[in-house]
């Protein structure tokens, strides 16, 4: 049987890591892109632990086709969905930042 703390942890491991990507962009805004490369691999880090808890209650599921399915699960499985959009979305304005940050640094040089 899945308990709801199974499930709780996939919301508790993707919002850490929803919330370390939102802070990852924020860190490349403001300039800081080496810090926000370390937040998107914690960010990393904490979504691969819940998908580690999710791809676990699916293979109970497996197990036991009798288990039924539960809105709370429902419920983390969005939380796991947004926290890998967040940390896609993370990766690319990083790299966007990073290189509007050496075109300042260009611009500079060649003024």
């Amino acid at each position: 049987m899945i308990s709801e703390t199974d499930v709780m942890q996939i919301i508790v491991y993707a919002g850490n890591a929803k919330s370390l990507a939102m802070n990852a962009i924020k860190e490349a805004k403001d300039g800081d892109i080496a810090g926000a490369k370390n937040l998107l691999e914690e960010s990393k880090k904490n979504q691969k632990i819940a998908h580690q808890h999710h791809t676990d209650i699916l293979q109970n599921f497996a197990n036991n086709p009798d288990e039924p399915a539960n809105m709370f699960l429902t419920h983390a499985q969005d939380h796991m969905m947004a926290a890998i959009t967040a940390t896609d979305f993370a990766k690319e304005f990083i790299d966007l930042h990073e290189e509007l940050q050496k075109m300042r640094i260009l611009f500079q040089q060649n003024a």
